[in-house]
């Protein structure tokens, strides 16, 4: 099973509802790239009230799959938002931006296998 997120947590959260969790995977494959340029554009613009919150969304996202590096990577971002700390933030977005790929990659591969498999 995959380490990139936790299935059977979070279909557990989800009421043990399949069509919620594929429902909730196509909602974090339409909102993140969005949420990411918003991201990548509050960085440039040194906009860090904006960062925090596209970054808090992105946390929350992947928190409804377990995906702790996802999870982690946000939670980073937002800190460094919080505290106004310009420095570490491209390594953490680059970080962040990876592992949302990775889970929206492995939830894509999920369908593809098929949920039940």
């Amino acid at each position: 099973m995959s380490t990139i997120y936790d299935y059977a947590g979070s279909l557990h959260r989800m009421g043990d509802d399949e069509e919620l969790f594929h429902e909730m995977a196509e909602l974090l494959k339409a909102d993140a790239p969005a949420l990411l340029d918003a991201v990548q554009s509050s960085h440039q613009q040194g906009d860090a009230p904006r960062l925090e919150r596209a970054s808090h969304t992105l946390k929350g996202l992947a928190a409804n799959f377990g995906a702790a590096r996802a999870v982690t990577a946000a939670a980073e971002v937002e800190r460094l938002a919080k505290q106004r700390q310009s420095s570490g933030l491209p390594a953490a977005i680059g970080e962040l931006e990876e592992s949302l790929d990775e889970l929206i990659a492995a939830l894509a591969d999920k369908f593809h296998a098929g949920i039940h498999g």
